[in-house]
């Protein structure tokens, strides 16, 4: 089975429903979440971000991506987009494929963030891998733009080594009627285009068209074309995938777990026959 990573440390009281639906997505996940992940020190983050920036958010004097300091929700940051690493070593080492249970990154920028994103796991973990994978391309299928995503490529220099397939390849009125196997055309291009060591895999639930923040364009068996296609894609390239919740905000919260869940299950059946 696909393995989740996770540490109990992500968990926060907060009253945002993307942030609740994570834990949750790992108990209905039904299987236990492997927990050794090594926290991010300050210095970790200074790799795709300013470091009076991290530093001020950890210190209290900046505020973080969800617009307060608290304490609780800074600590676990440590672990979010530690577990985007970790995961990748995990695919790079075993099956090829593995799943972070996080979110909460593409629109955080070098020097600010937004949007309840803080701090840019998905540069961070590309720019600390690429030593051992040469390339990294981001696959955001999250129904917005990855704005910081593109910001913390740029003013760290890595437009040759990240590449950000975000909101302008995604969400296109065609996309809407594609089954498995346009979705996959589509990935064996992107990946025979930029021939990346590893995928980063954003499987937006927000890209469901009943989501309520409306950007959405997707049924959700179209959202199972679209994951099926991609795992299709990387597992016959041989390209090891590290995909992540992202987007999702459904009330009751349940219809973006069914979603995460969804794309767990064929994770599971591409790469495991399950």
């Amino acid at each position: 089975m696909t393995p989740i990573f996770y540490h109990p440390a992500q968990e926060v009281s907060y009253d945002f429903i993307s942030v609740q639906k994570i834990p949750e997505f790992v108990r209905q996940s039904g299987r236990s979440p492997n927990p050794y992940i090594r926290p991010y020190a300050n210095s970790d983050f200074y790799v795709a971000h300013d470091p009076a920036y991290v530093d001020g958010v950890f210190e209290g004097k900046i505020k973080n991506g969800f617009g307060n300091h608290d304490v609780y929700v800074n600590e676990a940051l440590r672990y979010t987009s530690a577990s985007m690493e970790t995961a990748a070593h995990s695919a790079l080492a075993f099956d090829g494929v593995a799943c972070s249970a996080t979110q909460g990154f593409h629109h955080a920028h070098y020097a600010g963030g937004g949007g309840y994103c803080t701090f840019n796991g998905l540069v961070v973990a590309a720019i600390k891998i690429l030593p051992q994978v040469g390339r990294v391309m981001i696959l955001d299928g999250d129904a917005h733009h990855g704005d910081g995503t593109d910001d913390c490529i740029e003013r760290t220099s890595r437009q040759g080594r990240i590449a950000n397939v975000s909101r302008q390849h995604f969400g296109r009125k065609i996309q809407r009627s594609w089954d498995s196997r346009m979705w996959y055309t589509f990935a064996i291009h992107l990946i025979r285009e930029f021939s990346p060591g590893i995928i980063f895999y954003q499987a937006g639930a927000d890209a469901w068209e009943e989501d309520p923040y409306m950007s959405g364009y997707l049924t959700k068996e179209g959202m199972a074309h679209r994951d099926r296609g991609i795992f299709q894609a990387c597992k016959e390239l041989a390209i090891p995938v590290v995909w992540n919740l992202a987007g999702g905000y459904s009330d009751p919260m349940q219809k973006t777990i069914d979603i995460h869940l969804q794309t767990l299950r064929i994770s599971d059946e591409v790469y495991y026959g399950d």
